[in-house]
């Protein structure tokens, strides 16, 4: 048998599916992938692993430990990342063994902001003006280049608002090189805009695709706070994205859930931020606002199982528990929406500690 073709996968003891990070995604991925009938394998270093409490089986090691992920590949049909940070090359390993969805080339593009907005630009997407800093001197240069403020942000492994500052032309440039660790950066033009809106595209190995209602997103602190769903958008722009989505998609023979983030200015125009090649904080709603949730369309996607655009039922909002919101009694004496507690063990500020979604139309 070789399990790299022999798809569509079904629900038995012998397909068992393949969770690469035991973070809160993972653990929602598995409880997706047990509800429709598959085993779970994950892969994580020790640690504060929430998805481990749902696996059927966990394997510990570190990215770079190559003989426990042969190991690993070996026991799953398939298998999924739930976050893009890890190395592309611990991915290309597993590849040699199994089907990894999505593929370390897409991995790759999402790990590196620069060929992220290269391809966003292939795609026909439009980006903040940017440029590619590897010294003080060019960031120096550049920052002449901008008619507004900017943003400096670290060309890989950046997230949550963790990797990047505000930098003008009256900055200290030397000291804000230091502060991001004197490593390869990009430089954006700080833009701005009306809304944060994100795109969710899904392809299955058995080329079926579809698209998620939108959702518009709140921050605080660079953290995502809140998204409210399905998001208002004009119906040709609507299309227009989609159609730009797909051709994003091509061009990273994708397979998977992708999510988009992208930035409605005070004209209309729409701008291309990042993606996530996994699923994304801001479709959290859809474990309760849609028959199936982001996390059960991921897990079709890599079984190869046939999928189709999903429609929500009402206006949902989706709400991040930040930290000690976690801890507040009155958080549980309201049961006009749904909680998910992700079960962390460690209380940190600025972590995510669990969401609720409730029905607001």
């Amino acid at each position: 048998m070789t399990k790299l073709n022999n798809f569509p996968i079904l629900p038995n003891d012998e397909n068992v599916i393949g969770i690469i990070g035991g973070g809160q995604l993972g653990k929602m991925i598995a409880l997706s992938a047990s509800k429709a009938g598959y085993k779970t394998h994950l892969y994580c270093p020790k640690g504060d692993n929430p998805a481990e409490a749902v696996v059927d089986k966990i394997t510990h090691g570190q990215w770079n430990d190559y003989n426990r992920l042969v190991e690993f590949s070996n026991e799953v049909i398939c298998a999924t990342s739930e976050f893009e940070n890890i190395p592309s090359k611990s991915l290309e390993l597993l590849s040699n063994k199994t089907k990894v969805v999505p593929s370390s080339l897409v991995f790759r593009c999402a790990q590196i902001r620069s060929k992220e907005k290269e391809m966003a630009i292939k795609s026909g997407f439009n980006t903040p003006k940017w440029f590619l800093i590897k010294n003080t001197d060019d960031l120096i240069s550049s920052i002449k280049e901008l008619t507004k403020a900017g943003i400096l942000k670290t060309n890989s492994l950046g997230y949550d608002g963790k990797g990047q500052l505000n930098i003008d032309k009256n900055s200290n440039f030397f000291e804000a090189w230091e502060n991001l660790g004197s490593v390869e950066c990009v430089l954006e033009e700080k833009l701005e805009f009306k809304r944060e809106i994100s795109l969710m595209y899904f392809k299955s190995l058995d080329d079926t695709e579809g698209f998620f209602p939108l959702s518009e997103n709140f921050h605080e602190n660079g953290i995502l706070k809140k998204t409210s769903a399905p998001a208002y958008l004009d119906s040709k722009i609507e299309l227009d994205l989609k159609t730009k989505a797909k051709r994003l998609a091509q061009n990273l023979n994708f397979y998977g859930v992708l999510a988009i983030e992208l930035f409605e200015l005070l004209d209309g125009s729409i701008i291309f931020n990042e993606i996530a090649p996994r699923p994304h904080n801001s479709f959290h709603w859809t474990l309760n606002g849609c028959n199936s949730s982001q996390f059960d369309i991921l897990v079709r996607t890599i079984c190869g199982l046939p999928v189709k655009d999903v429609e929500c039922s009402g206006k949902w909002e989706m709400t991040n528990l930040i930290g000690n919101d976690v801890n507040n009694i009155n958080l549980y004496k309201d049961q006009n929406y749904i909680l998910h507690i992700y079960g962390k063990k460690n209380v940190k500020a600025g972590r995510k500690m669990g969401h609720y979604n409730r029905n607001i139309s």
